[in-house]
């Protein structure tokens, strides 16, 4: 297929099911606090549940730091992070805990039409958390064998996921990870995660029709890897921090 043939059918496949986004909600009507301190975890899975069951929508982070432990996505459901709005991971652990394992700071499973999109930062805390959860295997109060270093995001077995215009920083493993997804569109997205050897920019693994544009990766471990098994992908104007263009390694 000739290259501006195959973006445009790209772009066709990725962005037509992206728009049922009409109704925004504020996260504050949620009792979602921007101080930074108080850990709005549970506030903002209730508001996702929530706008999923009114047919979809996107919950919407003004200016402030937002402090929360691990979320997940809901079909047709996104975030939208304005210029100022952190969404900041929780240093503990166990706040990312879901049955005896870690998971990543905004996860979905199974799920469709789904993106993070906006100016905003989704900060992960990772040196913190890190030294936290080795505090905790230390002392043995978590399993070696069922623990891991959580990512920022991980879709899995998802359809239609858009990354617009966020900025990601700071995981404690893999900044972003795409396991079985159809359809994803990362888009003028900034990585800077620099603190572990696991911060890869993103793992993709048995996902097809990927478009990567427009994006800037700053990471120690590669900037993009690939699991394997990947179909049809096209990566446009994005490059690491040595100015080379973004590839699959």
């Amino acid at each position: 297929m000739k290259p501006v043939l195959r973006t445009i059918v790209l772009l066709g496949v990725i962005c037509l099911p992206l728009q049922v986004f009409c109704t925004d909600y504020k996260a504050s009507m949620f009792g979602i606090k921007s101080n930074g301190t108080t850990l709005n975890t549970r506030a903002i899975q209730k508001a996702i549940d929530y706008i999923s069951e009114q047919g979809g929508g996107r919950l919407v982070f003004y200016v402030g730091r937002y402090l929360t432990g691990s979320i997940q996505l809901k079909s047709n459901v996104s975030l939208k992070l304005m210029e100022g709005a952190i969404l900041v991971g929780s240093t503990s652990i166990y706040d990312y805990m879901v049955d005896g394992k870690p998971r990543a700071l905004v996860f979905a499973k199974h799920e469709n039409n789904i993106g993070i999109s906006g100016k905003g930062v989704i900060e992960g805390n990772g040196k913190d958390l890190i030294k936290n959860l080795f505090a905790q295997k230390k002392q043995g109060l978590i399993d070696q064998a069922r623990s891991s270093q959580p990512a920022l995001l991980h879709f899995d077995s998802c359809e239609a996921v858009q990354v617009d215009s966020v900025q990601l920083w700071k995981a404690a493993g893999a900044v972003q990870i795409y396991r079985q997804c159809q359809n994803i569109s990362i888009d003028r997205v900034g990585v800077k995660s620099i603190d572990d050897q696991l911060n890869t920019g993103a793992i993709l693994e048995k996902c097809s029709n990927i478009l990567i544009k427009n994006t800037y990766v700053e990471t120690i471990g590669k900037s993009l890897v690939d699991g394997g098994q990947n179909e049809n992908i096209l990566i446009e104007n994005s490059i690491d921090a040595k100015g080379t263009p973004l590839h699959l390694q």
